[in-house]
């Protein structure tokens, strides 16, 4: 495993219980609503990919979804199969996705990419391409911003996290790059959508989708 990811992938295992403290109350379901109305076929099957402790897997799930979750992190798997031990957790890297071709109606990426730099987020994103139907769906979010940084970010870490944050043209890019079209790239404050306790920051969410 490269070195940056091993070092985000260890401080979450070191704070899987602060993370669902501070994040399980954020529920995105304007953006959960829009990508089930968007998929090819309205009970999937899609894939959550960096599902942490399984809250959209579930949300996903209870959207009337056949839905799979990974993660690369195991602390993160053992607790999302105890809060949701109806559903299917695997253990997977979003850059080698074990599932065949145009196996998924969608893929949901909720603050997962964030963790990679440029070239693995485009290998991401061409998994997911690649595990896509045509015309299915894909949702994914980052920060905004330029750069990249390792820090403690203490909102829901207690260690150091790599993150690249991105820029709407620079979303769109990457997404045109790796063959999806069309993408509807839009900007979240974090405070102004979840309220008092929550960051003044911006986050970049996008719909796309494959050729039909």
């Amino acid at each position: 495993m490269l070195n940056y990811l091993a070092r985000t992938l260890a401080a979450y295992e070191h704070s899987a219980q602060k993370y669902e403290t501070a994040t399980g109350g954020m529920i995105p379901d304007l953006e959960l609503d829009s990508f089930a109305a968007l998929l090819p076929d309205p009970s999937g099957p899609v894939l959550d990919a960096g599902c942490a402790f399984g809250r959209d897997t579930a949300l996903l799930g209870a959207r009337g979804l056949a839905v799979t979750g990974i993660d690369l992190s195991e602390s993160f798997l053992v607790r999302a199969r105890e809060l949701h031990p109806g559903l299917d957790f695997r253990l997977m890297d979003v850059c080698s996705l074990e599932f065949a071709d145009a196996d998924f109606a969608g893929v949901w990426c909720q603050a997962t990419l964030l963790h990679l730099k440029d070239e693995h987020v485009l290998a991401a994103l061409s998994e997911f391409h690649r595990v896509l139907r045509p015309g299915g769906v894909l949702f994914v979010s980052f920060k905004e911003g330029e750069g990249e940084e390792e820090f403690v970010e203490s909102f829901s870490a207690d260690a150091a996290r790599f993150f690249r944050y991105q820029t709407v043209d620079g979303v769109r890019g990457l997404l045109e790059a790796t063959g999806f079209t069309a993408p509807d790239v839009q900007v979240v404050n974090e405070r102004e959508r979840y309220g008092p306790g929550h960051r003044d920051l911006n986050w970049l969410t996008a719909l796309a989708r494959t050729s039909k």
